[in-house]
């Protein structure tokens, strides 16, 4: 039934080592994590043309966006500014995966395992992981399409730079997804355990209020303390993978959030530009401006995505709280071990509260995300005002 997540999954994998995501490989049957001669030369001579790319870039191909936005100066330094923040956060994406390639090893080996325990969580995420990589794919086929488009426009030495944005947007859209991965996987386990814990719970009132035989009332108490054991040793391990995804991801993280904004304020500014001062002042093309708004739609759809399984996760953790604080409703004469399994695992929880936050310095929230986006408009708005006053 899962025949064609596997199938997804596996050609992603070759993706990331065909553009220079990975650098080390893995197998999904046995768990085995490992590095070859093939893939590590692989990945270097990859990462070694990027580098030889970017030299050049940075020697006379990245001055295409006075070659494409001719409406004013402003114009030409947003892009700069929009395109350059793209190819530093996919160098960056490059930089860290050698940097903690040890550590990187260890999520994929951890998450493996977690899947092999539970294979059904694949079963689970199928339609997350479709939509995510449909989005993703449509997103890199998109801004392939724009590049070749533009291509007709510019001159010939300014190729160079056009193909490295298009790169580096490759390699950070797929590390995105490893990261949403990462967190399908765990939402899909923390649903289990919270599906577990229901019915725990469930039992456990039943017990408290209709009182069976003291040996049926013993033995069923320590099966449902066993069980309570393994749901606090499985989110102890989900709560340790978040934490180290968001450390190997951090760098990576801010530099995503910064894409977005800056993004987001230069792409209202420039369709502002778009409309006071045509298509052709721009020097931009109809099919150019038609394939930007239709990648921007998906850009921000994959965005959304990827923000709401962030939230997502959060709100199972605190589902799992709130079913705990249940237990305060129990009558009393349960075992003694069982009580103090509850209890256990509440302070668990209570001790080691998960939190998502980038290099922490914010936490990504719902009123984060809100105040993030009131900011944005201010200085979309801030930014045509100053073009309408001084240019």
């Amino acid at each position: 039934m899962v025949h064609w997540v596997h199938l997804l999954l596996k050609s992603s994998y070759f993706y990331g080592l065909v553009i220079g995501v990975s650098n080390f490989e893995f197998d999904w049957r046995t768990g085995r994590i490992f590095t070859t001669a093939r893939s590590t030369l692989y990945a270097i001579v990859n990462n070694g043309i990027i580098v030889l790319l970017l030299v050049v870039y940075m020697h006379g191909g990245s001055d295409f966006a006075a070659r494409l936005f001719k409406a004013n100066k402003l114009n030409e330094y947003v892009v700069i500014i929009m395109t350059g923040l793209r190819i530093a956060a996919g160098a960056l994406t490059v930089f860290s995966r050698w940097s903690q390639r040890c550590e990187l090893k260890k999520l994929v080996r951890n998450v493996i395992s977690l899947v092999q325990a539970k294979p059904q969580l694949l079963q689970m995420s199928r339609w997350g992981i479709l939509i995510k990589i449909f989005t993703g794919s449509v997103t890199d086929l998109l801004h392939m399409a724009i590049t070749f488009d533009q291509i007709s426009v510019v001159e010939s030495r300014l190729f160079v730079g056009l193909c490295l944005q298009f790169w580096m947007a490759a390699l950070l859209n797929l590390a995105l997804s490893q990261h949403f991965l990462v967190l399908l996987l765990a939402r899909a386990q923390y649903n289990m355990v919270n599906t577990e814990l229901r019915q725990v719970i469930d039992e456990s009132r039943h017990l408290s209020n209709h009182r069976p035989r003291n040996g049926t009332l013993m033995s069923r108490c320590c099966h449902l303390a066993d069980k309570l054991e393994d749901m606090g040793k499985v989110q102890s391990k989900l709560q340790a993978i978040i934490s180290q995804l968001g450390e190997i991801f951090a760098f990576q993280g801010i530099m995503v959030y910064a894409g977005y904004y800056i993004t987001s304020v230069g792409g209202c500014y420039l369709t502002y530009s778009i409309i006071t001062n045509g298509i052709e002042k721009i020097g931009l093309t109809q099919t150019n401006i038609i394939l930007s708004f239709i990648w921007c739609f998906f850009y921000y759809l994959d965005a959304i995505i990827n923000l709401f399984i962030v939230l997502n996760v959060q709100d199972d953790h605190k589902k799992m709280m709130r079913l705990l604080e249940e237990r305060t409703l129990f009558a009393s004469g349960l075992d003694v071990r069982l009580e103090e399994t509850f209890e256990s695992l509440q302070l668990q929880l209570i001790r080691n509260p998960l939190k998502m936050e980038v290099m922490k310095l914010f936490s990504v929230t719902r009123s984060m995300t809100t105040a993030m986006c009131g900011s944005l408009i201010t200085h979309s708005i801030f930014l045509i005002q100053y073009d309408m006053e001084y240019f």
